[in-house]
């Protein structure tokens, strides 16, 4: 039988931003991929504060493995967090460091891997995703995808039951970036890896998700299977589609 591997229940926050998340309740399986799009402001960037960051500033309960997560310790938190990558904003590379230096951080910092260890799996993410030609620059030096796969390799180079992935593909060329696109693909096969997947362009990812979770106003508005996505008469979705003014959707 399928379990849950994240849950959030009844969450409520507000955050710096001002956005507020209102009465949130969803789950996401073992391998299960489940995208999660709607406009801007809609609240879907705030739950990175919830999921990624941990913050306890919200009402309601996240489950993770069954877990309460606003009750771990330190312990638990940094097992917590070595068990989901997270590709966000900037891709927060670390621009004094270079390609191999800013891959290796998880393994450093969550693993007991030798030098020579750590090497091996860096030079094996980089050939997946082919970086090996610039495994010695420094993310200045780097073009926008190579940028984007160095922070992906890092997201997976300890192979995470949950990857987020959030806003990371907008505006890259999908050729350039279609090593990240296959891998993904193929991980979706998997019954024992998870991902979150943030997107403005919910169209662009039908063969890579199951489940769709729309947000708007805090709220969300609809949530189903790809088939329900794709067939749905929901209004908020109709109108997102189609990319018009005229519907629930009020852009202020």
């Amino acid at each position: 039988m399928t379990r849950k591997l994240l849950e959030l229940k009844n969450i409520s926050y507000k955050a710096k931003s001002g956005i507020h998340l209102d009465n949130l309740s969803f789950d996401i399986m073992h391998g299960e991929s489940t995208l999660i799009f709607g406009p801007e402001e809609s609240g879907i960037s705030e739950l990175f504060d919830i999921i990624i960051k941990v913050t306890k500033d919200y009402e309601g309960e996240v489950f993770y493995k069954d877990k309460n997560i606003g009750q771990f310790r330190h312990q638990e938190l940094l097992e917590y967090k070595k068990d989901i990558g997270y590709v966000h904003g900037n891709y927060g590379l670390l621009s004094n460091m270079t390609v191999k230096q800013n891959i290796a951080l998880p393994l450093d910092y969550h693993t007991d891997l030798s030098e020579e260890e750590v090497e091996i799996f860096v030079e094996t993410v980089a050939v997946l995703l082919k970086l090996t030609h610039c495994l010695d620059e420094r993310p200045f030096d780097l073009t926008a995808s190579e940028i984007l796969r160095t922070a992906f390799a890092r997201s997976i180079v300890l192979d995470p039951d949950l990857l987020y992935i959030e806003h990371a593909f907008e505006n890259h060329c999908r050729m350039n970036i279609k090593v990240i696109i296959e891998f993904l693909r193929e991980r979706s096969l998997r019954n024992d890896k998870s991902l979150i997947l943030i997107n403005y362009s919910p169209e662009n990812y039908i063969d890579l998700v199951d489940k769709y979770i729309m947000l708007y106003d805090g709220r969300i508005v609809f949530q189903g299977t790809t088939e329900n996505f794709l067939s749905t008469d929901n209004p908020y979705v109709v109108q997102y589609k189609k990319n018009s003014l005229e519907g629930p959707i009020v852009i202020s």
